[in-house]
């Protein structure tokens, strides 16, 4: 990972990471709690509007919100380069980390399903998690209905390479790096900062393979010390997602979006699971003799 306090005082930095820590999480934990608490939006009227303008409006407020306020925080409370968080890796680092982001994915289907069917109860809380994962579902769904090429790559550029590069900057390259000097652990802060990734998306028949998600991505960057890794992981796993969906509408490939939530089967899963293993085995190791 990398020294993001170093132009603080030495016997100041423990405190000054769990103070940083927990304000970069009360934002983005306030920011994603204001926007779902409109109430409940009737899905025709989601459905009546210009999905265009709906991602052109989700990709803005994204820049702003994980981008924007990341440069702003990098370059005022830290004191340092924002291009510091951008360094150059090689294509054998990217080709590694592809196989792995890919090889993952298959995996964590399995873990994706059981997460989808897990029973909550008939609580309110439980109630409300079940209206908000449709109601995210007919959103998802109303998004990605691609009439046109250009449609489909704003939806690239706001579902997939935004989030790699903001939320990756602001979740693995400040929040992670302030509670791994905060705890003194660095394991305990990637784990931390995947609960929390996947928390504040509220989406909770999908957070454990979101953890999941960024407590992987957490790791490539830890070894790495390259957050770029981490950013390429994650457009990998989002760009798969919207490509699949793509070649699906235009009857390329022959899958329904029903099949698309499904796990892969189990000898697959095995084999990636290996794959996965070996992949983040050569990837660690590299590293560690690097």
């Amino acid at each position: 990972m990398q020294e993001i306090l170093r132009n603080y005082p030495e016997d100041k930095q423990k405190n000054r990471a769990l103070i940083f820590g927990i304000m970069l999480t009360a934002y983005i934990s306030g920011v994603m709690m204001l926007g779902n608490s409109g109430g409940e939006v009737d899905n025709d009227l989601i459905l009546g509007m210009d999905p265009i303008f709906l991602l052109a409006v989700q990709g803005i407020a994204a820049t702003f919100m994980f981008i924007g306020a990341s440069a702003l925080f990098i370059g005022v409370a830290l004191k340092i380069p924002f291009t510091e968080f951008f360094p150059k890796i090689s294509l054998q680092t990217i080709g590694l980390t592809i196989g792995i982001s890919i090889s993952f994915m298959v995996v964590n289907s399995a873990v994706g399903e059981w997460n989808m069917n897990m029973d909550f109860g008939n609580s309110e809380w439980a109630e409300w998690a079940r209206r908000s994962e449709e109601q995210l579902k007919v959103l998802t769904e109303h998004l990605t209905n691609f009439n046109s090429t250009s449609h489909f790559i704003l939806a690239l550029v706001v579902v997939a390479i935004i989030p790699a590069i903001g939320e990756e900057l602001l979740f693995r390259g400040l929040i992670q790096n302030l509670f791994a000097k905060a705890f003194a652990n660095p394991h305990i802060a990637i784990w931390v900062t995947g609960l929390i990734f996947a928390a504040i998306h509220m989406q909770f028949f999908g957070v454990v393979p979101r953890m999941f998600l960024g407590v992987l991505f957490g790791y490539l960057y830890f070894w790495s010390g390259k957050l770029s890794v981490a950013m390429i992981g994650h457009l990998v796993n989002n760009g798969l997602a919207l490509i699949a969906l793509y070649v699906a509408q235009k009857d390329i490939v022959e899958v329904s979006p029903e099949q698309m939530e499904q796990a892969a089967p189990w000898p697959a899963i095995l084999i990636f699971a290996v794959i996965s293993f070996l992949l983040i085995r050569i990837f660690y190791k590299k590293f560690q003799h690097a």
